[in-house]
């Protein structure tokens, strides 16, 4: 049922019976409205009546208080109509917006149908194959790009890895030395006998020094 709603297109006649579905909805609420002030306006007329038939039955007046319960009573039979008249317009109105939510509905489904449909149209398992495969070849040419450009060149492309990594762990073992704290130094203390070695020529040389200078005078 569905699947026929959305094949087959609206006619002219069913596009105009939804468009002039709003201004009957809204007439059918200003009918809705003026039955509700109607049956108001009745209530309370007949509530007066009966407050006359009291007025009336302590005065008694039994004649013009049967008249008034009277009055009371068509106007009750009145207000039970409105009532009626009140459901009729209700259940018009629940169907009316129910019909356009359908109607809404069906149209969205159609054009969401037809979008899909134009799409499927505009697209083929060969333009989508193609388009991969371009994106691929795309892709690849990228890649071997970027290869080359990384690619060493001039004097930069003579250099020997084997020798740069053996010159790096050199550098790495001599910055490890380096960073090693060096062992404390051993201090020797001289011998009496050696101090007194090294202290005799220099007493040797005082004494000559004094002989030379007792003959010059």
């Amino acid at each position: 049922m569905l699947k026929k709603l959305l094949s087959k297109p609206r006619s002219k006649k069913k596009k105009e019976a939804a468009s002039s579905a709003l201004p009957t909805l809204d007439r059918l609420h200003q009918t809705l409205q003026m039955l509700e002030k109607k049956e108001c306006f009745l209530q309370k007329k007949a509530s007066a009546q009966v407050e006359r038939a009291k007025d009336y039955t302590k005065a008694k007046n039994k004649n013009a208080a049967i008249q008034c319960l009277k009055k009371k009573r068509l106007y009750e039979t009145q207000i039970e109509q409105l009532a009626n008249f009140q459901l009729r317009v209700h259940d018009q109105i629940i169907m009316l917006e129910n019909a356009k939510a359908t109607t809404d509905t069906v149209d969205a489904l159609r054009s969401g149908s037809s979008a899909v449909k134009a799409i499927h149209q505009s697209l083929s398992l060969d333009d989508i194959e193609n388009a991969i495969e371009e994106a691929n070849e795309h892709t690849e040419n990228m890649k071997q790009i970027q290869e080359l450009l990384a690619t060493p060149v001039g004097a930069s492309a003579d250099f020997d890895e084997d020798e740069l990594e053996a010159e790096l762990e050199d550098l790495e073992e001599e910055e490890l030395d380096n960073e090693l704290p060096e062992p404390p130094q051993q201090r020797t203390c001289m011998e009496p006998s050696a101090r007194a070695a090294t202290s005799q020529p220099a007493n040797d040389l005082a004494e000559v020094t004094k002989l030379q200078a007792e003959m010059a005078l």
